[in-house]
Order: structure tokens, then C-alpha cells, then sequence
């Protein structure tokens, strides 16, 4: 009998992730039902599950509805956090597992309540000057320059501002209240150098580091803008001054959190002029670029499972933590991105078929099609196209790069090319 026979599992949403749950969780033997505001045909989840439902993820009293009508055993989303959020409310009402609390989720997503955390594990992070909500102009008064201004709660680097001068800084201020839904923001030191995540994946309180990348930015506006990752590179080049520096901390940091199961990673920068660190954001939660599709054809092991096992069991099976190695067995590994300049998609050429010509892709996304309008921005949401690539070399990632890279196009109405591309043969001259 496997080990989710006669068990439902309800999915919230289709994004990044949820086809991977609907594979192993149909695997072992669950029924799987994809519930968001899509029609099928937008919907690769639905398409891929076993049953589904118009139900937007917003809908919590329709939702509670359809639970207690079709006895759901329990309830997940993919990495979205608006979904998983969704998902830990409906779990907490109705007593099914969830891997974390409330409580615990808000001490690390939330930035103020983070950087406490970080103080008091000795975690290297950016000067902090406030948090709160109204700014005193002796702060203000009192900064020194640059600092960056980030809503508490806020993702996707949506109300982020980089401030030079108290002019921008007093410009910052508001755009960042406003884009958190607790009034609340942080002013930060701007620390410079080069930027990674940490993923540690957490079971029966056993913590262990999963993945460190290295990554790669674009700026698609001018200025002191937030930037987008155009691509991730694993294992990291600093991989081992982190693991000296920085990695003994964030497991007790983790410890501290009390949990049984789950996944947490962490953003950070590192200046090698200086060799230092500085942890500046985290997440109880898989991050955007999701790892696991790596680490998974790598060494075997896939903490997107995990959850899984978690939501219907209660509990966590067969996670061979033996098999974890951040140094990823020697390989070279990416994602690699597309990013919109901001405009309306005429035509996507080449995507169907990159893997007949690319055979180290071992996932794929598209997150907009043709006619879909992108916006013009400096967020996550200017991702157009995202590849997952494993090869034996940096030389056989830059050449498989470049492939992608010529045999596809995302074209606006007039055929122009309209996003950026990762110089994989640039980046590795460094």
C-alpha cells in the first residue's frame, strides 16, 4: 500500500512547484485537486491533476466549503506566498498538519522581527537605523548614506527603494509604507557586494545547509534601482567562506525556531575586498528560483517532498539527509532567466522544443504568454522565462546558455526583442 493511498490533497494555485507536488504526491498514491481562478487551459496544474476546481486562492469561506464537502485530508501550495499563506489558515481551522505556525512564519518573513533574530545569534547583517512605521526626523536627521528602505512584509522587492540622499530617502519612505500591509519598514545600511540565498532544510530538528548560489543581477532601469536575478548559479563561489563564516550561526538561528519540519532560506551579500557577510532577508519557505529541482537531480533528494509528507502524515519519511551536498558533487548548475524590458508579448519562439536541442534542462517555466502584457518594473514579475539547467562543467553551462540564449525569442507586437539575457561566458571570465 503506498503511503498516501485514500488521502486527498487540496493545491492552492498554479505556480512554481505545484506540478512537482502533484507528481509525488499522486506517486504515493493521493487523489490531488488544483483550486485556483483559472481556466484549464491557463492552468498547467489542473491540467495535471487528478480533479480541480474554479476556486480563487483568495476565497477562504469557498474553499472551507469545498474541504468539508469533498473530506480533504489536507492542504498545500507551491512557493507562493499569498498561497501558502492561504494554505496555513485553512489547515489551522480544520486541524490539518501545516509545517509551521503563524507566529513562526511572521519571526523570519517579517524583516524587523528578523533582524532581531540575527542580533541575537551574532548573524552578520547591515547596520539597522529604524524600524516602525513614522520615521522621527532625528532619524532621518541622523542617517548616513546610502541606505535601502524595504516594507517589513513585503516580497518580490515590491516597495524597495536604494536612497542616496535624504531627498530620495524621504521619497522612499512613503512608497514603502504603502506597499505594507502592517504600515511598517526597515532602513538599512546599503551593504555592497555580491548577493546569494541559502536554503536549509529542517527535519525531526535535525538542520542541515542545502544549497548556496551566487546571484547574478540585472538592472532593467537606470539608477538606484532594485535589481532582478537574470540568473542563479550552485554551488557558490564563496560557498566555503560562508560555511566558515556564517553557516554554524544560522543553524542555531534555526534551532531556535522549534520546528519539526520545513524549509527556510536566506539572503545575503558578501564583500570579498573585505570578506565579510551580511544577511539581510529570509523566508520560512522554498525561494522563488526553488532549488530543490536541483538538488533533486543532483544528489537525489528533493525538500519540495518533504512538505508533501508533511501535510498528509503529519510527519516526515525517508528524507536520506546522507545525501545533501551543498557543493553540489562537483557539478555546474543554473537558472538562468529571461527578463522583460516591460511591453505586451507579440510572439514566444523557440520554448516548445529548447529541450531537444539543451538535454541538461531539467525544468522549464513561462510565466507570461503571447498577448499577456509585462510590466516595467524592477521586481521579480519581469521574469519572463525561467531554465533550470544541470551540466558536468562551467564550460558545458556556458555553452548550453548560449544555445538557449540564440534559438529563443520573446518579441513584442512590433518583433523586437524585448528582454535581457544571462552572458554566462562574461560572468565566468570573473
Amino acid at each position: 500500500m503506498k503511503r498516501f493511498e485514500g488521502k486527498k490533497l487540496l493545491i492552492l494555485g498554479t505556480n512554481v512547484g505545484t506540478l512537482d507536488i502533484i507528481r509525488y504526491a499522486r506517486a504515493n498514491g493521493a487523489f490531488t485537486i488544483v483550486a485556483d481562478n483559472l481556466p484549464v487551459e491557463r492552468s498547467f496544474g489542473k491540467q495535471c491533476s487528478d480533479n480541480h476546481v474554479l476556486i480563487s486562492t483568495a476565497e477562504v469561506e469557498s474553499l472551507k466549503n469545498y474541504i468539508r464537502d469533498n473530506k480533504i485530508d489536507g492542504v498545500f501550495a507551491g512557493i507562493s506566498e499569498f498561497n501558502l499563506l492561504k494554505a496555513m489558515e485553512l489547515c489551522h481551522y480544520f486541524g490539518f498538519p501545516f509545517y509551521c505556525t503563524r507566529e513562526q512564519w511572521d519571526l523570519i518573513e517579517n524583516k524587523d522581527s528578523f533582524r532581531n533574530l540575527c542580533l541575537r545569534f551574532d548573524v552578520p547583517c547591515p547596520r539597522t537605523y529604524f524600524t516602525g512605521g513614522t520615521v522621527p526626523k532625528e532619524i532621518l536627521n541622523s542617517i548616513q548614506y546610502p541606505v535601502i528602505v524595504k516594507p517589513v512584509d513585503s516580497s518580490a522587492s515590491v516597495g524597495v527603494s536604494i536612497c542616496r540622499d535624504y531627498q530620495s530617502l524621504c521619497e522612499a519612505v512613503p512608497e514603502a509604507i504603502k506597499n505594507s500591509e502592517k504600515g511598517r519598514i526597515i532602513i538599512e545600511e546599503f551593504f555592497e557586494g555580491e548577493e546569494f540565498t541559502a536554503h536549509y532544510t529542517i527535519i525531526n530538528g535535525k538542520i542541515l545547509l542545502s544549497s548556496v548560489d551566487n546571484r547574478i543581477p540585472v538592472a532593467v532601469h537606470s539608477g538606484d534601482v532594485t535589481t532582478v536575478p537574470i540568473a542563479r548559479v550552485y554551488p557558490s563561489t564563496f560557498i566555503g567562506e560562508y560555511m566558515n563564516q556564517v553557516n554554524d550561526k544560522m543553524i542555531e538561528l534555526c534551532k531556535s525556531l522549534s520546528l519539526s519540519a520545513g524549509v527556510l532560506f536566506f539572503q545575503g551579500l558578501y564583500d570579498r575586498q573585505r570578506n565579510e557577510f551580511a544577511i539581510f532577508e529570509a523566508g520560512m519557505r522554498c525561494a522563488g528560483e526553488a532549488p530543490y529541482r536541483i538538488i533533486e537531480k543532483v544528489n537525489g533528494v528533493s525538500f519540495m517532498n518533504l512538505f508533501v509528507d508533511y501535510a498528509l502524515l503529519g510527519k516526515v519519511e525517508n528524507y536520506d539527509f546522507a545525501k545533501e551536498d551543498p557543493f553540489m558533487k562537483g557539478k555546474s548548475c543554473c537558472v538562468t532567466s529571461f527578463v522583460s524590458k516591460g511591453g505586451t508579448i507579440g510572439r514566444i519562439c523557440g520554448y516548445e522544443d529548447v529541450e531537444k536541442l539543451v538535454p541538461s534542462i531539467v525544468d522549464k517555466e513561462c510565466r507570461y504568454h503571447e498577448g499577456d502584457v509585462t510590466p516595467d518594473g524592477d521586481t521579480l514579475r519581469q521574469i519572463v522565462l525561467r531554465f533550470v539547467l544541470v551540466c558536468d562543467s562551467d564550460e558545458q553551462l556556458i555553452q548550453d546558455i548560449e544555445t538557449i540564449n540564440n534559438c529563443i525569442q520573446v518579441l513584442d507586437k512590433k518583433g523586437e526583442d524585448m528582454c535581457y539575457r544571462f552572458d554566462a561566458r562574461e560572468y565566468f571570465k570573473n
